[in-house]
């Protein structure tokens, strides 16, 4: 009876469960491919070509297992597993299409001949777990007969049978004890590791991982029974709380990125997947929030000096926008923004004053940072300010702004040859929708723009593709 239990486990069971995992991993596959396909940048695409690898490895492995327990026809593997190898240079393919920006093949492969691949393979997958099933009914049966037998031997050797049983109840204790520390064992570990917390409908928090409140720098009882926010109270937070319980309403998962301000007043961000989770009766209950931290990520194109994004967050933001803009046909306008004789700056009042003065002009220039523009420094005394779907007169009113309060920090500067006081020279160029001006270009026209404003220092000069010109 023991042996046909083991069988029961080693084959049936094992198979029927590989071909379940194989399932979830194909599906996860599928999943990854659209984020592929629907990928913003390099970054998000590389991750969920990651992602799609570390599944189809899980794959491949399910069926090395089916291959050795499989108790039917192995044909049936051999072309569930060939179905497996040809989807293979399908997704590579549609991934290759993605990097060479070809969304629209990529997008109709994938709903097509990639899907049509996808649901032949789920569905010998699916046969092989039916044999699975078929094949553990039958070994249940085969159990169940053998405990029948093992009852009726049972009456002539009764005392046996107790000392047997009392063995079996001993272990069967012993696993209970083991199983329960063993799930303790993970709760631990994930309550130590993962960053998890549970919401009700309007955001309160009902429970917090200790991975969590070392990420925030609290404790629990700061924290439970208190509104979360969603764990965002940077100066766009109440867009991201309105965003955030809107699609909640709708009982549906929420994804995106939070920056959570720590007591020490430094910027961490994470990424966010709220998930619906429901009672017996289907309602949502409440809401898991499970995040991963991505500050080390961020760091890598934050400007240490100022906390505006660097050079490398600048070329990889000013790409993005750019697509964007063709995409939406909207306007997209560049400034940058150089220190007046900086150089003279630093040599008469010491690099630690220049670096002070930058840090000043820089939070000036982060003041008028919304979700509708970007600010970075790309140089040791310049700027830039991307500027999204702003009209000329917005772009120049707050340029013109950024401009006088530089000026009236009142930075003393005896060797500006312009003012007795640190200014800045602002070049900037605007781009309508539909621009056919290339994103290179966009770059070398606000420089250019910037030399002329150079020239008279302590100027602004923005120009358009209309031919409009405002020098200040």
């Amino acid at each position: 009876m023991a042996k046909m239990a083991d069988q029961l486990h080693t084959h049936p069971y094992a198979v029927s469960n590989t071909t379940r995992e194989i399932k979830f991993n194909l599906l996860s596959m599928q999943r990854y491919m659209t984020d592929a396909v629907l990928a913003d940048s390099a970054q998000e695409l590389n991750a969920a070509v990651e992602l799609i690898d570390a599944h189809e490895a899980q794959v491949f492995a399910g069926f090395d297992l089916l291959s050795e327990r499989f108790l039917g026809d192995k044909h049936a593997i051999n072309e569930a597993f060939r179905l497996v190898v040809q989807w293979q240079p399908i997704r590579e393919y549609v991934i290759e299409l993605v990097r060479n920006n070809e969304h629209k093949e990529a997008i109709r492969l994938t709903k097509g001949e990639a899907s049509n691949y996808l649901n032949s393979l789920l569905e010998d997958v699916q046969f092989l777990n039916d044999v699975a099933n078929k094949n553990a009914h039958a070994f249940n049966q085969d159990v169940m007969i053998e405990r029948q037998n093992a009852l009726f031997i049972s009456y002539l050797l009764s005392c046996l049978t107790v000392f047997v049983l009392i063995i079996l109840a001993l272990n069967i204790l012993k696993r209970f004890a083991d199983a329960d520390k063993e799930q303790s064992d993970k709760k631990h570990l994930i309550d130590q590791n993962i960053m998890l917390a549970e919401l009700d409908h309007d955001g309160l928090v009902l429970d917090v991982s200790n991975a969590l409140c070392r990420f925030l720098d609290k404790n629990k009882s700061e924290l439970i029974g208190e509104k979360s926010y969603f764990f965002d109270n940077s100066k766009r937070s109440g867009k991201v709380n309105n965003a955030i319980l809107s699609v909640l309403k709708t009982n549906a998962e929420w994804r995106g990125e939070i920056e959570y301000i720590n007591p020490e007043g430094k910027s961490c961000w994470a990424q966010s997947i709220i998930t619906p989770c429901y009672d017996k009766h289907y309602r949502v209950s409440h809401f898991t929030n499970t995040l991963v931290s991505v500050t080390n990520q961020k760091l890598a194109i934050i400007d240490e000096l100022t906390s505006l994004f660097n050079r490398r967050g600048f070329d990889a933001i000013l790409s993005r926008e750019y697509q964007n803009s063709q995409r939406d046909n909207s306007r997209l306008s560049l400034a940058i923004l150089d220190i007046d004789y900086f150089k003279r700056f630093n040599d008469l009042y010491g690099h630690p004053q220049g670096d002070e003065a930058l840090r000043r002009v820089s939070s000036v220039i982060r003041s008028i940072v919304d979700d509708t523009c970007f600010a970075f420094r790309i140089g040791g005394e310049e700027f830039a300010i991307l500027f999204i779907g702003h009209n000329f007169e917005t772009t120049k009113q707050k340029l013109l702004w950024i401009k006088e309060q530089v000026e009236s920090l009142n930075i003393i500067h005896e060797n500006n040859l312009v003012s007795d006081f640190l200014t800045i020279s602002i070049g900037a160029f605007a781009l309508l929708p539909e621009s056919q001006i290339e994103e290179g270009r966009l770059y070398s026209m606000a420089d250019k723009t910037l030399y002329q404003a150079k020239l008279k220092r302590n100027a602004l000069v923005l120009k358009t593709e209309e031919a409009q010109t405002l020098e200040v």
